[in-house]
Formats: C-alpha cells, sequence, structure tokens
C-alpha cells in the first residue's frame, strides 16, 4: 500500500503479509504482519502483527489497522498500546447498507506525559459500486464512507471524512482522507498485489 500526503508525494509504503491461517468451522483466523517504511529514507517505521477473524458471514478487523501510517510515523520512538473494538465488514455488501461504527483506543507514552487518543469511525456507509485502477490491477469495489472522529487527551478534537474502496478477496484498495470541507488530507493507493 502506498501512502500520499495532500500534495500526492509518496511519504510511507505499508507492507502486509498473511504469516498464519487457522480455520475451524466456526470461524477463520488469518494473523497478517504490517511493516511501515518511510518511502523516502527507506527506513522501517514499525511493524506488527494483527489478526482477522471471519465468521458468520462478517470479516472483522482489528483495531490496530485504523491508525494510519502517519500517526505511526510521529510517534515512532515511544511506547503505544492500542485497544478497541475495531471495525467489521460483511461478507456481502450491498449499496445503501448501513455498517457498524467502529472505535479504538492509542496511549502513547511520551517521556514527560502520556498522550490519549481516540478515534471513533462514525456514519459508515456502502455508498455505491465502481471500478478501481491502480498498478496492481483493476478491481470490482465498494465504495464505503464515514466520518472519523479523533480527539486527543489535550482537549484536540479532529473530524475527517473517509472514503474507501473495497474489493472481495482483496481488501482495502484505495481511500481518500479529506477535511469536512472536502480540502484532501491523504491518500493510499494499493500499489502491488500478490
Amino acid at each position: 500500500m502506498h501512502h500520499f500526503n495532500n500534495k500526492n508525494k509518496l511519504v510511507s509504503e505499508t507492507n502486509y503479509k498473511v504469516v498464519d491461517v487457522n480455520s475451524s468451522e466456526k470461524e477463520s483466523k488469518i494473523v497478517i504482519a504490517m511493516e511501515v517504511e518511510d518511502a523516502k529514507k527507506k527506513k522501517n517505521i514499525t511493524q506488527s502483527k494483527f489478526t482477522i477473524i471471519c465468521k458468520e458471514g462478517i470479516t472483522f478487523i482489528d483495531p490496530e489497522t485504523i491508525i494510519s501510517p502517519q500517526l505511526y510515523k510521529q510517534y515512532q520512538n515511544m511506547d503505544y498500546s492500542i485497544k478497541g473494538e475495531g471495525i467489521d465488514i460483511p461478507n456481502s455488501l450491498v449499496v445503501g447498507q448501513q455498517l457498524k461504527d467502529g472505535q479504538v483506543s492509542m496511549s502513547i507514552d511520551a517521556g514527560v506525559m502520556s498522550i490519549e487518543m481516540t478515534v471513533d469511525l462514525k456514519n459508515r456507509e456502502v455508498q455505491s459500486r465502481e471500478t478501481i485502477t491502480t498498478s496492481a490491477g483493476s478491481f470490482d469495489c465498494f465504495l464505503i464512507t464515514y466520518t472519523n472522529e479523533t480527539t486527543m487527551s489535550m482537549g484536540m478534537k479532529q473530524t475527517f471524512l473517509v472514503k474507501q474502496w473495497i474489493s472481495k478477496n482483496v481488501g482495502l484498495v484505495q481511500q481518500e482522507t479529506t477535511k469536512p470541507n472536502g480540502k484532501l488530507l491523504s491518500k493510499s493507493i494499493l500499489a502491488t498485489f500478490q
């Protein structure tokens, strides 16, 4: 996944690799290794593993995937912990469908102080079905939109609008984050898929 800033400059890359699949009659657990790299310096920013659970026709995604690569870069030299509900995506999407809200909290130990951050994903809705073409290929996608409300312990609150293009058997193909006025803040695009 390639991540671009508001000036369309490539700032970071995230590589995902399936490292374990454990399936039973009731559910499948998929462990994915994630590595975020600074695009300019070609230096590792962070790496971790998260779990996706598929059961009863729904894919449940770990809260850690909600945190943007830019935040990982900002807090790369600090200790942090992530918890929350994450998000879920039904395996069968239809245009007009309302999806469950998500939430994640991040605690950052900044040495002299502790920073608490909460991200609420609200008003998630399947808006349309579109074909998205990237360097990885062309994908039949559902466009999911939602409001991202980020609250920091210092009393700061920011609201963003997010568009995600999701493709069956692939996952996230493209994402755009804007201010409420529509000004682009960041964009992520699937660059390669194997």
